[in-house]
């Protein structure tokens, strides 16, 4: 009984901390942060944050670019992963020079030990070899060479002889081979001929393919915008555009940043072009509010601010969103109809 009992209380355990990462995962919001700020005329000194954080910072991405250069961190747990990757890798780099050096060290001593035997032996023949034998080896080797001279002499008087009759037999093959050569350069412009004849005798037949086939599809693409057309004015396309529209600005209000501060400054030589600018930014007012002021500049030519935003993401949300739009009938009518 109590066997059973530790093995359900692990499985339950097991269980909990399955259903607390589940949970983390889908409720706990990803929260972000956007900081930028450009103070000169150019855009060499601009600088720019962007932060990542979910549960209470134990996951931080921090992105950076200040001063023309990009810099990036990903913490774990409190943990600098791109410090603990360069620490690694240098481990890595460390271990392989040790195992490297230890292969060669074992070779040396592998062919040490193989040439051992060999050094020994050399050494015995070398210390029983009397200055007798030696000597009668450099008499031998003497007799061998002035025989060797006596032989050679002879057989190059011999070789003189029929030197001529190749010469004869080289310059009959030489004849033969420029017959063949000229006969081959008829049989290839023959050839060359025959194709050019051939190419165009077949060129209509080519031609006709050619149009019949651009002929067929001009008709396959003007089948498929009159398909394409009838299926855009069906109900269920309609219908299937409009829930899509209202699901989209939904998730697109959950992931834009809820809290937007800062102020711009900017201008244009030609105030005209100024007061079209300052428009657009008017119409978009709802999306940043009282957060942001804007400045305007009419005879100048200028973009400067800072801007701070913060928003959050709940994956919850998202795969809610995301299951409606699988669930809705029309939706899946139209991908029906498209595939």
């Amino acid at each position: 009984m109590y066997v059973i009992l530790t093995i359900l209380k692990i499985l339950g355990i097991i269980l909990l901390v399955l259903l607390v990462i589940v949970f983390s995962v889908l409720f706990v919001p990803v929260r972000y942060r956007l900081e930028g700020e450009k103070s000169s005329p150019g855009w060499s000194e601009a600088n720019g944050k962007v932060k990542v954080s979910w549960l209470l910072h134990l996951i931080h991405l921090r992105i950076q670019y200040q001063e023309k250069e990009l810099d990036w961190e990903c913490y774990l747990f409190g943990v600098p992963l791109k410090k603990a990757g360069a620490a690694v890798r240098e481990w890595k780099k460390k271990r392989r020079k040790k195992k490297v050096q230890e292969q060669k060290e074992r070779r040396k001593k592998a062919v040490q030990q193989k040439n051992e035997p060999e050094k020994r032996t050399a050494a015995k023949k070398k210390g029983q070899e009397k200055p007798l034998q030696i000597e009668e080896k450099t008499r031998t080797a003497a007799k061998e060479q002035k025989s060797t001279e006596k032989q050679t002499n002879p057989e190059k008087s011999k070789t003189a002889a029929p030197e001529a009759k190749k010469t004869e037999i080289e310059t009959t093959e030489r004849k033969q081979q420029e017959k063949e050569k000229v006969s081959d350069k008829l049989s290839r412009f023959w050839n060359r001929c025959k194709k050019i004849v051939g190419s165009i005798l077949e060129f209509p037949g080519k031609l006709k393919k050619k149009l019949t086939n651009i002929r067929l599809t001009f008709r396959g693409f003007y089948d498929k915008i009159k398909r394409w057309r009838t299926l855009w004015n069906e109900e269920s396309t309609l219908a299937a555009l409009h829930f899509l529209t209202e699901k989209g600005r939904k998730l697109i209000r959950h992931v834009l940043p809820r809290k937007i501060r800062g102020s711009i400054t900017f201008g244009c030589e030609d105030p005209a072009l100024t007061g079209q600018i300052l428009g657009a930014v008017a119409i978009a007012y709802p999306l940043y509010g009282k957060g942001v002021a804007v400045y305007p500049r009419f005879e100048e030519k200028i973009l400067e601010g800072q801007l701070q935003m913060k928003g959050r993401i709940v994956v919850a949300c998202l795969l809610w969103q995301a299951w409606k739009i699988y669930r809705n009938p029309d939706v899946r009518k139209t991908l029906k109809k498209i595939r």
